[in-house]
């Protein structure tokens, strides 16, 4: 997962632009900002595959079934479902990645500066340092979907249980909201954005709300 990889995923995201279907909305436009010429902050992308794997190799989708087997997911009782929630959040924290995951996840923090940023695209992130724990944080934002809010929506809307994979994203952390680089991307975007930069002035997070 070398800094700049694109994720694949099954289908364009909803307000992902042309030309760069199969990406969720914001590293899509982000993508697209740099295309245009817009300088883009050195970021990092663990792709939803290696967040499919993990839970295969652990065999997580099979044991979180047989541990939410009781709950009806159309109509579940919600004390019930916070009870169980965090065993899950455990798990997903605990259980290993693939030691060639791991050597392959630092390869690609090798050009990032010290301090980072981890976030699901969309979201503000949490800090962490480069390194052990970049990664702990990488598999924290994983187990963040298994909060009970994000699940029980999931639940209603008839998505089930598990959570869809998506990207992570990796970059330097002291971002500062840039009126200038904002104006710039939407420049070539051709809409309206928020937009935060890196220390260098690098456009490295974007709100098309």
């Amino acid at each position: 997962m070398p800094p700049g990889r694109r994720p694949t995923e099954p289908a364009a995201a909803p307000d992902a632009p042309a030309g760069f279907a199969g990406e969720v909305p914001e590293l899509a436009w982000l993508r697209r900002a740099e295309a245009h010429g817009v300088p883009v902050a050195p970021m990092a992308v663990v792709p939803p595959q290696v967040e499919a794997d993990f839970y295969r190799w652990n065999n997580l989708p099979e044991r979180i079934e047989a541990l939410l087997a009781e709950l009806d997911p159309r109509d579940p009782d919600e004390d019930d479902v916070e009870d169980l929630l965090p065993t899950v959040a455990a798990w997903v924290r605990d259980h290993a990645l693939l030691d060639a995951v791991v050597d392959t996840f630092y390869d690609a923090l090798g050009g990032l500066p010290s301090r980072l940023t981890v976030r699901r695209p969309g979201a503000p992130g949490s800090p962490a340092v480069r390194g052990r724990p970049a990664l702990i944080a990488v598999k924290r934002v994983w187990a963040d979907d298994w909060l009970l809010a994000p699940s029980l929506a999931r639940a209603h809307d008839g998505r089930g249980w598990l959570p869809a994979p998506r990207p992570v994203l990796i970059h330097a952390a002291d971002l500062r909201a840039d009126p200038a680089v904002a104006a710039a991307a939407a420049r070539a975007l051709g809409r309206p954005i928020r937009a935060w930069s890196d220390p260098e002035g690098r456009l490295a997070r974007l709100d098309l709300g």
